[in-house]
């Protein structure tokens, strides 16, 4: 036997050891898909499993820990699997029929029914790659699907439950347990669901730059109190003293021009002429003075009201060129803050009003009653609080009402 035939048995037994010490489905899955590629390449693997090819749902993916249901690939994926003979072998994909996903796959991918004895298909192995697969990795994937789906039934069993079940469906049984069942239909039952939160300041003063230039320094930490004037932001006011100083010695010039004018027109038409057009230089000098002024007031951006500063990252806006209106940071109340809660698709429930909304927030624990939308999607909420324990009741999108709980 070669050495490469020797490592690829070393690989085989290694794998099949860890696929039966696996504990659990979830790990199963996962050793099934990243292992794998240690014996057959590929680009992708999803493991499919379910009680038939209509229930078939994946529940492990390559590379990733956790599956996104709403997913394309894995979406389009549990329809295909709905398509295959449930007595089939492996079925090879082309690029003809991965149209529909050609940019989520490479054109070559193969569905692997994982089948065990005395109990039928337990799971389907999707693999993908760029190049097709071989007669001699067929056959080894064959030996892998055998081993896979042994390792599927160990988690399929119909243990106590199904011992249970046909227990209570024998005889009289049945129609107790009907009527039981009807009974507790009339009680209702609450779904929930779990989604990231975000705290955002409601309705906060966005700090803009009000001239074109590049950022000295943000003068604030992220987060921090602010007075009413309290000075945020310093822009590069360098070329402004310049422009300032020069508007300085041009008005001086004309001011003594003007004065010389005035001495000297008593004795010359020509100069008392010239004294309109030198009032005139010297008013447009005074306005250069008091535009730069202005321009160099403005490198310095203060706090319009009372409240905290809030910045990403102070550091990456030192040096960086602004535009007339760019967006530098916000001022926000510390009484004032929003939730945003991103419920995705596949975990929404229908809301009704009056549903409560938990926001845990650290060690504190803020309460909420939805408003009059339903079937939402994200939800942005307004909770106006300044302690733990609080209840919020909604009147109207953001705005809510504070009452003792």
């Amino acid at each position: 036997m070669s050495k490469a035939a020797s490592a690829n048995v070393e690989k085989l037994l290694s794998l099949e050891r860890t696929i039966r010490e696996a504990p659990t489905l979830t790990e199963l899955g996962f050793t099934i898909c990243n292992r794998t590629r240690t014996l057959v390449g590929h680009h992708q693997a999803a493991l499919c499993t379910g009680a038939n090819l209509s229930a078939m749902r994946v529940v492990a993916m390559s590379d990733i820990p956790v599956v996104e249901r709403t997913a394309p690939l894995v979406t389009w994926l549990e329809q295909a699997v709905k398509k295959l003979d449930p007595e089939g072998g492996p079925a090879i994909l082309t690029a003809e029929d991965l149209q529909e996903v050609d940019n989520l796959s490479p054109p070559h991918m193969l569905l692997l029914p994982l089948r065990a004895a005395g109990k039928g298909l337990m799971g389907v192995l999707m693999l993908n790659r760029a190049a097709p697969f071989d007669a001699a990795e067929m056959e080894t994937l064959a030996h892998l699907a055998d081993v896979f789906g042994h390792a599927l039934a160990g988690f399929h069993s119909p243990g106590v439950g199904h011992w249970l079940k046909r227990q209570l469906v024998q005889g009289r049984r049945k129609w107790l347990v009907a009527a039981a069942l009807f009974a507790l239909s009339w009680f209702p039952v609450s779904l929930t669901a779990l989604a990231p939160a975000q705290t955002r300041a409601l309705q906060p003063f966005i700090v803009t730059a009000p001239i074109e230039g590049v950022v000295a320094e943000i003068v604030v930490d992220p987060n921090t109190a602010v007075a009413v004037g309290d000075v945020l932001v310093r822009l590069v006011d360098l070329d402004l003293r310049n422009r300032l100083e020069v508007a300085r010695r041009a008005f001086r010039v004309a001011e003594a021009e003007l004065l010389r004018s005035r001495q000297m027109a008593f004795s010359s038409a020509d100069s008392k002429a010239r004294l309109a057009e030198l009032q005139s230089q010297l008013e447009m000098r005074r306005a250069e003075i008091n535009y730069a002024e202005d321009q160099l007031g403005l490198t310095q951006i203060t706090a319009p009201m009372a409240g905290l500063a809030i910045v990403a990252d102070k550091r990456k806006w030192a040096g960086r060129p602004v535009q007339t209106g760019e967006k530098i940071m916000e001022v926000a109340r510390a009484d004032q803050v929003e939730i945003e809660i991103a419920l995705p698709v596949a975990d929404a429930v229908t809301l009704m009003p009056g549903n409560r909304v938990d926001v845990f927030l650290g060690d504190e624990r803020w309460v909420a009653a939805e408003d009059d939308s339903s079937n939402a999607r994200m939800l942005r909420r307004t909770l106006l609080a300044d302690g733990p324990g609080r209840v919020a009741s909604f009147h109207a999108v953001p705005t809510v009402e504070l009452a003792d709980a």
